[in-house]
């Protein structure tokens, strides 16, 4: 079986141990080369072909986001997993590594020893090794961020496509959005790109924990001509704004005196997930029941907030438009959808801001 070849970009020979051991346990990847600063590390992408860099944040000599977007830059297809030491985390540079298009990252915590961090970081390796091969050997391309389709083409991307049904929506009520694996460089273009005019509520279920949402909401607020936060309990569910659910909680909503609030739900994780899509879209369906909503299914592993959509289908008019393979970091989500039958619409990444804007009301004036 073909295996992925793996560079580890890691200043701590105990790091360096950890990943290596983790790696190899997958039975998917070996390890070809190691290196203890950026700069080394791209040296030896000069020396053979690399399909996956496992990079440290800690990294000396050239500052990691550097060699982030020299890799992406000169080596576009190759994968970059962010490596974090929980002692010294540092939480805008993952994110801003994550919507850089960081594939994903993996914590190492010094204080629970060799055989458990191996045994952590393998298990999330095999998920995404897993992922990656699926994308090079299977479907034969790495992920392009140029599609071949341009805006006011239709939007018709150069694949084989499952039917999709033929309807269209327009007025909706609310936007739900549900994303995991590149999910934030994804949803970085889409909030880059939509219109200050939107008119809608908009609510964001991002996979990532808690340490990492509130900064993660802060950047896209940045960014973004509308209002984007971190969602807290019972924050007013505003038209023209976004609320981001928190890691390590379920966000869901209620209905109050004819306004909406956000709820913060400390359950169980529902799909190995918290904050689960999943919860929010049935917490929306029972709430919403009747309503017309804009469900965005975007790049993510797993199958999480299929059910949702489900139920959203059953008890709204529910229009759900899922991001293309061909422009999805991981399809595990948005193809979980598709292949139940249950997506209205698939558009790759670069259309997705206008479909949302044509579909949504708007207003007439910046408010």
């Amino acid at each position: 079986m073909k295996k992925l070849n793996v560079l580890i970009a890691q200043e701590s020979i105990a790091y360096r141990k950890i990943l290596q051991e983790a790696v190899e346990g997958t039975g998917l990847a070996q390890v070809v080369f190691t290196a203890s600063t950026g700069q080394i590390a791209l040296e030896r992408l000069k020396q053979r072909y690399i399909d996956v860099v496992l990079l440290s944040m800690n990294i000396p000599e050239k500052k990691n986001l550097e060699t982030l977007f020299t890799i992406n830059k000169e080596y576009p297809d190759v994968y970059v997993i962010i490596v974090i030491d929980t002692d010294k985390v540092n939480t805008a540079a993952t994110v801003q590594a994550l919507q850089m298009g960081a594939l994903d990252f993996i914590l190492i915590q010094a204080e629970t020893g060799l055989v458990n961090n191996v045994a952590r970081s393998k298990g999330k390796l095999q998920g995404l090794f897993t992922q990656i091969m699926t994308k090079k050997f299977t479907a034969g391309a790495a992920f392009l961020p140029e599609p071949e389709t341009k805006p006011g083409s239709g939007g018709a991307a150069l694949q084989r496509k499952p039917k999709v049904k033929k309807r269209d929506m327009t007025e909706a009520a609310l936007i739900v959005v549900a994303a995991s694996t590149g999910g934030p460089a994804a949803l970085k273009y889409i909030f880059q790109n939509i219109s200050e005019k939107i008119a809608v509520p908009i609510l964001i279920v991002q996979h990532m924990p808690r340490e990492f949402t509130g900064k993660l909401a802060q950047s896209l607020h940045k960014k973004s001509p509308i209002p984007i936060a971190e969602a807290a309990d019972n924050s007013l569910i505003k038209p023209g704004e976004a609320l981001l659910a928190p890691g390590g909680v379920h966000l869901t909503v209620t209905e109050k005196k004819s306004h909406y609030l956000a709820k913060l739900q400390d359950s169980l994780p529902v799909n190995g997930v918290k904050p689960s899509a999943d919860v929010l879209f049935h917490s929306v369906a029972r709430v919403f029941a009747g309503k017309k909503i804009l469900a965005i299914m975007l790049t993510g592993m797993g199958n999480d907030g299929l059910e949702g959509i489900r139920e959203l289908k059953r008890q709204c008019d529910c229009y759900c438009l899922v991001q293309s393979e061909r422009t999805c970091v991981v399809y595990g989500m948005p193809g979980s959808v598709v292949q139940a039958g249950l997506a209205d619409e698939i558009r790759d990444l670069h259309l997705i801001p206008e479909r949302i804007n044509s579909m949504v009301p708007g207003r007439s004036s910046k408010q």
